[in-house]
Order: C-alpha cells, then sequence, then structure tokens
C-alpha cells in the first residue's frame, strides 16, 4: 500500500481547518472569496489523487515486468541417459616404485686412482659398456709379471718330468700323482693362480654395466681413490618398474595376481599407467595388512624409483545404475538429481549405495531410462526452464 502526499502551505490549512477567517455576515466578498479557495482546494485535491494512481500504476507495471524478466531465464544443462552398466569398484591405496633390476657397482680395488668417469647421473647406458675406469699401470705392470712366473714355473716343471725319464709332452702316461708333485715342486700351480688373478683385477679395474639401464647415484670425481665401503655408482633398469603397497585383510578376497592396476604419480596427476598385479603376500601383519607388489612399463622414462603413487585396483560390479558424481547436489542436506522432463529440470530424492572416484551407485530415487542433469545443475529449482547444450 502507497501514501500520497500532498503539501499545503499554512496559508492552506489554516484556512481548511478554519474557513470562518474568511466569512464575515456583513461582506458578500468575503463569501465569494471563500467559495473560489474553496474550489481552488478542491482541485488540487483531486489532481494529487490522480497522479497517485498513475504512480502506483507505474511501479506496477515495472514489477510485473521484472518478473517477467526473471521468469523467462533459461538455465544451459548437459545431460545423459541413465542405464544399467558395470561400476568399477576401487581399492585405492599409496606406495613407492621401485626397479625392477637394479644394480650397485663397486670397484674391487680402492688402492688406485679413478682415471676416466664417461657417464654423468641420468644418462642411459648399454650392457657392458664402460662407466668409469682406474689408472691400470700397476695392474699391467702386475699382469706381465705374473706372466713371466708363469713362463719359468712351466720351464721348471719340463726339466722336472725329463729328469725322471718322462715326455714332457705326452702327460697321458706320466701317473697322475706324480704330475700333481712336479707341478707343486716347479711353482707351476701358483703361477697360474696368479695370472688368473692378475688378469682379473686387470679386468675388474673397469667399471662396466651389468644391463641395458640408467646411470645414478654417481658422485665421484677422476682422479681420486674410489670410495672403499661406499657404492660407487646405480645402474637402474628403468623400462619396468614394480610398486609395493598396501591393502586390507578384509579386501583380500577382492584381488588376485593377474589383475589389472591403475598407477598415478603424484609428481604427473594427469597421468596414468596401467600395471599388473604379481606377488600377493599371503601374510597378514599387526595392523591388519597385506603387502602386494604390481609391475608397470615405463615407455617414456618419466617414472623414476622412489616416487610416490596412487594405485587403484578395480572390481567389476555388473548390471548397476551409475551416476556421474557432478550430478548429485545437495538440497536440505538430501542428495538430489535433476531429470530432464519436457524442457523442465525435475528434483528427485535419490539413496546411494557405493562410490568411486568419478561416480555413484544409485538405489533409489532414480529409473532406467531417467535423463539426468549432470552439469549446470547446481543453482536449479524444481520444473526450472533448461537448455540441453553439447
Amino acid at each position: 500500500m502507497k501514501i500520497c502526499h500532498i503539501n499545503f502551505n499554512s496559508m492552506q490549512i489554516s484556512t481548511i481547518m478554519n474557513p470562518k477567517r474568511l466569512t464575515k455576515p456583513s461582506s458578500f466578498k468575503n463569501i465569494r472569496v471563500m467559495n473560489q479557495v474553496s474550489l481552488f482546494l478542491l482541485v488540487l485535491l483531486s489532481v494529487g489523487l490522480i497522479s497517485c494512481g498513475n504512480k502506483n500504476k507505474s511501479t506496477s507495471v515495472d514489477s510485473s515486468s521484472d518478473s517477467a524478466e526473471i521468469s523467462d531465464q533459461i538455465a544451459e544443462v548437459k545431460v545423459a541417459p541413465l542405464k544399467y552398466s558395470d561400476f568399477s569398484k576401487e581399492i585405492i591405496s599409496n606406495g613407492k616404485l621401485k626397479a625392477l633390476y637394479k644394480s650397485d657397482l663397486r670397484f674391487r680395488s680402492s688402492s688406485e686412482v679413478v682415471s676416466d668417469i664417461l657417464f654423468k647421473n641420468g644418462m642411459s647406458i648399454k650392457k657392458g659398456q664402460v662407466i668409469a675406469k682406474l689408472d691400470n699401470f700397476t695392474l699391467l705392470n702386475s699382469l706381465k709379471q705374473s706372466q713371466e712366473q708363469f713362463e719359468r714355473a712351466k720351464i721348471d716343471l719340463q726339466d722336472i718330468l725329463i729328469g725322471q725319464g718322462y715326455n714332457a709332452k705326452d702327460t697321458i702316461n706320466i701317473p697322475k700323482e706324480f704330475i700333481n708333485v712336479a707341478r707343486i715342486k716347479s711353482g707351476y700351480n701358483k703361477a697360474i693362480a696368479d695370472l688368473e688373478m692378475s688378469s682379473y683385477n686387470l679386468k675388474v679395474s673397469e667399471l662396466r654395466a651389468p644391463f641395458d639401464g640408467v646411470i645414478a647415484n654417481l658422485f665421484s670425481k677422476a682422479n681420486n681413490l674410489p670410495p672403499a665401503s661406499e657404492v660407487f655408482c646405480t645402474v637402474i633398469d628403468d623400462r619396468k618398474l614394480e610398486v609395493e603397497f598396501t591393502i586390507l585383510e578384509n579386501e583380500l578376497n577382492t584381488v588376485k595376481v593377474g589383475q589389472t592396476v591403475r598407477i598415478t604419480p603424484y609428481a604427473y596427476a594427469d597421468l596414468t599407467i596401467i600395471g599388473e598385479l604379481t606377488q600377493i603376500n599371503p601374510l597378514v601383519d599387526q595392523h591388519g595388512m597385506i603387502r602386494v607388489i604390481a609391475v608397470c612399463d615405463n615407455p617414456d622414462h618419466k617414472l623414476a624409483e622412489g616416487m610416490n603413487v596412487k594405485i587403484v585396483i578395480e572390481e567389476k560390479i555388473p548390471n548397476q545404475l551409475v551416476i556421474p558424481k557432478q550430478a548429485l547436489v545437495l538440497r536440505s542436506e538430501k542428495p538430489v538429481v535433476f531429470t530432464l522432463s519436457s524442457g523442465l529440470a525435475k528434483w528427485n530424492y535419490v539413496e546411494t549405495s557405493m562410490e568411486n572416484t568419478t561416480s555413484f551407485i544409485v538405489t533409489k530415487g532414480l529409473n532406467a531410462g531417467d535423463t539426468i542433469i549432470y552439469e549446470g545443475n547446481l543453482n536449479l529449482a524444481h520444473d526450472a526452464r533448461v537448455i540441453v547444450i553439447k
């Protein structure tokens, strides 16, 4: 309700409240003036009432126009048909990546300085390639001395055999016991052992890769003695990696060797690698956990040993009404899913059971064949007008 205000000055108010001020019985002129004033006030009051009526009408028109404009607003939504499908029950765990093949390499001798280092951390290497070398002057000299000693012992052995009337080249007819004694006396056996050791020491003065992989943990410098008790470097075959993680004991009946797993490193949230379950430890620890191992490929070499990863094991549950998580919204703290019917959004209270990272199973409130709204539904109301976009 609106109130119309008409402004009068003090003289007009006084006249209306006390018209006798203009009236004198002896003066006809005053009577005529009073009638004119009354007529003027009546006209003024009529004009004011008409003006107020027009303002109220204008305000009413504006209000109805705003309401019409609000009611004409149409929300844009995305929809999908609801049908029975497989639901992926998920077991989620965390673990660390480990190389399937890994070798810590050391020099056998720490008495010679490192003369050359041919690789750096992160570099790829092939099996048999030399990673680093020790200075081999002393080792070569030792090998020459061992070879010379061997030749001398061989001559001494022949002298012993000839001295006993045997043909040194025909060892088949010489008694085995006598041959063994002659080898010991001549130093032949020791010479062979020394020669083999000298050859081995020279061979292991070069550190070689035992398999294809990448170099890691190489921190030594050339022209320094190699660390005596520490690893010189590590070779990691990063083409295949394994991840060790744990599951609850009540989840054991849902996993099996050969099952597919999804592995997502936290360093690359958009990268998912498919792996395979290879080992299940048949032992429950004191915390009710079971250790499990899966193996995955690393074709782009993005994964590295020690990376923290999320592991998802999926179990398919068939014939379920599955909706995307974004289709479910809360209204009055209750789960609601909007469906599309004749261009209008319909409000449906629902009940759900299991969920995974992307979807819910609906057990009540929806039927197969319903068209659910899964995008643009946050601010919808019941029977709101909507338009479907792609």
